[in-house]
């Protein structure tokens, strides 16, 4: 096999508590060890992250101080830099398995194949709320076809002339320009390959506030892109079609209820969109509690729940933010 030379990318902030298990994980892989390296895009970490980076090889271990810009800007800032062939994508708090690179970078023995990724565990699972976020994400990612439109940037290897040939990630986007990406390598006649052999253990949020504030995150931008590329509305793997419909059940029930103000049919109608999407919820929650066999995962319910309206409210403020600079 070919070993193509690969520089992974890890944006950081103040991850003290997880970049040990994170560079030990990386450092270990089965991969020749001249081959690869490792760039931490520091944003003015001040928790001691940069004192237990500084206990590695600074040959194998680079940390760059590039700001408070978003990871979108970040990446492109380092394209023009770096000399590999593949560049890596990790989080600061995700720990990969140690067959993580290697299963990846066999993908690219297609000259087709433009990025590769895998599937994701839970780090923290010990905690209910990331055991119950990490249950679901996990879950969609275990349907995932060899195939795929794109992926988080939590965990992948894209070829360094593909990203640059279709102009580098979104720069407009906070978030989700992982999954903007994806769909830009895809159109441009690329694929991106889904290996279910190379593993990542990521911690989720760990309390449902910053579940909530992630999701709004989220909501944000992912009005932005779609304003940007319609055509994402269809769904792909990661957000089906059934996610991006489900703030729409509430949108319909505010119209029911402005219709409801005119016409004075019963109005119990006003709460059926959001019963019968209720009703969805419960049934996924408990399809989640049976698949992995944990009566705890139940409470996926309220993560349901949560996403939807935290993304309405995010697009919501996006929306206004627009409005008012167009004026």
């Amino acid at each position: 096999m070919n070993y193509p030379c690969v520089t992974i990318l890890i944006p950081i902030k103040n991850v003290a508590k997880y970049i040990k298990k994170c560079l030990d994980a990386l450092l270990n892989q089965n991969y020749p060890k001249d081959k690869y390296e490792i760039w931490l895009l520091d944003n003015n970490s001040n928790d001691g992250t940069l004192e237990i980076v500084a206990n590695y090889p600074k040959d194998k271990v680079r940390v760059i101080q590039t700001g408070i810009d978003s990871p979108a800007i970040k990446y492109n800032k380092m394209l023009p830099l770096v000399k590999s062939e593949i560049i890596g994508f990790v989080d600061g708090d995700a720990n990969v398995d140690k067959e993580w690179l290697i299963k990846t970078i066999e993908q690219f023995e297609d000259p087709k194949v433009a990025g590769a990724s895998g599937v994701i565990y839970t780090a923290n699972k010990n905690k209910l709320v990331p055991r119950i976020i990490g249950y679901e994400l996990q879950d969609r990612y275990e349907k995932m076809p060899r195939e795929i439109k794109r992926v988080a940037t939590m965990h992948v290897v894209y070829q360094k002339k593909v990203l640059e040939e279709i102009g580098g990630f979104n720069e407009k986007l906070k978030t989700g320009y992982d999954c903007e990406i994806g769909y830009r390598i895809n159109n441009a006649g690329h694929k991106i390959i889904f290996v279910p052999e190379a593993k990542v253990w990521h911690n989720h949020r760990e309390n449902l506030w910053s579940y909530f504030k992630q999701q709004y995150e989220y909501g944000k931008f992912a009005l932005i892109r779609y304003m940007q590329m319609p055509k994402m509305l269809k769904g792909d793997n990661i957000s089906s079609r059934t996610m991006i419909v489900q703030p729409f059940f509430y949108l319909i029930s505010f119209i029911v209820l402005i219709l409801w103000s005119f016409y004075k049919f019963p109005w119990y109608w006003i709460f059926l969109p959001i019963i019968l999407l209720f009703i969805y919820y419960i049934f996924s929650a408990l399809r989640l509690s049976l698949k992995y066999k944990d009566p705890t995962a139940i409470s996926a319910f309220i993560l349901y729940l949560i996403r939807p309206i935290a993304g309405i409210l995010g697009a919501i403020s996006s929306l206004i933010s627009i409005l008012f600079k167009s004026n």
